[in-house]
């Protein structure tokens, strides 16, 4: 039984060591020099363009516990606004970092921020990200 065991974990290997080194492709198939520099750069941006689409929208289900679980929605929202409590002002959602859904912002405030006659209460903030 040992035998046949190990005989078949040697085949699985083979097969599984044959298999990625093909699948890389030979050598001679490989950018060098300039055209792997391009290809790098083309993979980076990718990558940050795949990393911004993961930080702006993917919830991690992160949605489930602070919605439904906690439902912070109605502690930020505030009793005044059909949630529980004092509620959160604008200022203080945007300053630790709430996100605002422009979609959902009132056309006269929407209005205003295009006019841009909103007075500087709101103070824009370098993002940790920018260079």
């Amino acid at each position: 039984m040992f035998k046949i065991a190990h005989a078949v974990g040697f085949s699985v290997t083979l097969s599984l060591s044959f298999a990625l080194c093909t699948s890389v492709g030979p050598l001679s198939a490989q950018p060098v020099g300039e055209a792997f520099d391009d290809a790098a750069d083309k993979y980076a941006k990718q990558l940050l363009r795949d990393g911004k689409q993961i930080f702006r929208f993917d919830t991690f289900g992160d949605e489930a516990f602070w919605g439904d679980a906690l439902q912070l929605h109605k502690a930020i929202a505030g009793e005044k606004n059909g949630g529980v409590g004092p509620g959160v002002s604008p200022r203080t959602a945007l300053s630790v970092g709430l996100k605002v859904a422009a979609g959902a912002l009132p056309n006269s405030l929407k209005n205003q921020l295009k006019a841009a006659r909103l007075t500087s209460t709101i103070r824009q903030r370098r993002s940790p990200f920018s260079s």
